[in-house]
């Protein structure tokens, strides 16, 4: 595949302009030609035509002037034809205009010197018109060898110009891309262990900064990325350490005394999946935030509350607690159906293991957004620390069930959807989720 080149392009567009030059030198010495044959035969016709009336007759102008056959038709002052003569068959169409006129508005030919009929009309003193015509062999060919000449002159100086335009526009782009050629250098030093370098704007050319802007605010996505990627990394990797000894432990124990816990390793590798499965959610919806936020999906969030709680019935059964529903009806909001699923679905979880007596779900709408209220008689989070239970392995109690991954996975989900979550009150507990209608 061509390489695509801004000096080789440039340099094109300055040999195109060259030639456009040259066109333009060509079609001015055609013009200037046939302006001073017009101007000639104007200035022999005017000779022809002196001491002329509508009384004089064919015999008083020569067939032949200047190495040319002449022609002539005579109309009176009212425009009717009186007679015509010369080498013509039928007689010259009468014309009316001034030499300034078709001087300004002649036209260039390019026909080589093979002669061409002009026609010039001259009024006489009695306001007759005479008209001329002539076939200009002769200044043809002189015109055209002066000016071919000229232009052979004229390529002689021009092209050492061209060439010499050539090469100073290639040293001016070498100067003009030096700033990019250093920008070049720096963006290709950035990686892992620089992260933080980017391409300086202000040496640039102001051709070029839009292009340089765009990949430093590129740069700035992929840093933050890889700063995430890396905390996810080693906040996976301390969390990880804990259960994979204990279950590397009961193995050992297994493997000395021929008997194992089966029902605690069951345990300890479903919280692993858990675990990992959660890891796994929380790095694709970070990863989609940009595509999700631009879907165009809709869910009816009325019936998935609906449903949800539904489905956490048995276990609210089984731990002997009460859920209340407030729901508004038809309630349409942005997002994927099963991800808001699954974020609802956790919170009401948290309320269920972490908090205490019955659990109220309300839901409704306020100034184009819907809300989702849920809330229990726990102990709470305090206020101090609403914003850290957000974060990645954030836990009220150290020693509570969990991964500390629940809410976290419940923002991000809230968030690529045009919406959030956060804790409005702590006694009773409360966390607000909004979703974008």
């Amino acid at each position: 595949m061509r390489r695509a080149s801004l000096r080789r392009r440039l340099l094109l567009s300055f040999g195109l302009v060259f030639l456009l030059g040259l066109a333009a030198v060509v079609l001015y010495l055609l013009d200037a030609r046939d302006q001073i044959r017009r101007s000639v035969i104007y200035i022999q016709a005017q000779e022809l035509g002196k001491g002329l009336s509508a009384q004089s007759s064919p015999a008083e102008l020569p067939d032949y002037y200047a190495g040319s056959p002449m022609a002539y038709t005579l109309y009176d002052a009212t425009g009717e034809l009186l007679w015509y003569s010369g080498f013509l068959d039928r007689p010259l169409k009468l014309k009316h205009y001034e030499a300034r006129n078709w001087l300004h508005f002649s036209h260039p030919s390019w026909r080589k010197a093979s002669g061409r009929l002009i026609s010039i009309p001259v009024v006489l003193t009695d306001g007759a018109t005479l008209m001329v015509s002539k076939e200009d062999r002769m200044e043809r060919e002189l015109l055209d060898t002066l000016f071919h000449a000229q232009f052979i002159r004229s390529l002689f100086v021009l092209l050492p110009f061209g060439v010499l335009g050539m090469v100073l526009a290639w040293f001016l782009l070498q100067w003009a891309l030096r700033p990019v050629q250093r920008a070049a250098r720096l963006a290709s030093s950035i990686g892992p262990q620089s992260p933080e370098l980017r391409i300086p704007l202000e040496t640039l050319p102001v051709e070029i900064r839009p292009l340089a802007h765009a990949a430093n605010l590129g740069l700035e996505r992929f840093a933050n990325a890889y700063e995430k990627e890396q905390q996810v990394l080693a906040d996976a990797a301390h969390e990880l350490r804990t259960p994979l000894t204990v279950l590397d432990l009961r193995l050992q124990r297994y493997r000395v005394e021929g008997k194992a816990d089966w029902q605690a390793i069951d345990g300890e590798l479903k919280q692993l999946s858990r675990l990992v499965g959660q890891l796994l959610l929380l790095a694709r919806q970070e990863q989609d935030i940009e595509r999700q936020q631009h879907a165009t999906s809709s869910t009816r969030l009325t019936r998935v509350v609906r449903e949800t709680v539904l489905g956490l019935l048995p276990l609210f059964d089984a731990a002997n607690r009460s859920i209340h529903v407030h729901l508004q009806e038809h309630v349409e909001v942005k997002g994927q159906e099963s991800l808001l699923r699954d974020a609802i679905r956790n919170c009401i979880e948290n309320a269920l293991l972490h908090g205490k007596a019955d659990v109220m779900v309300r839901l409704y709408t306020v100034g184009g957004q819907a809300v989702l209220d849920i809330q229990d008689q726990g102990a709470g989070v305090p206020i101090e620390k609403w914003e850290a239970m957000f974060e990645r392995f954030q836990k009220a109690q150290s020693d509570s069930e969990g991964s500390g991954l629940g809410l976290s996975i419940v923002r991000r989900i809230l968030r690529n959807a045009g919406g959030d979550a956060c804790f409005v009150s702590t006694q009773p507990c409360t966390i607000r989720l909004y979703f974008q209608q």
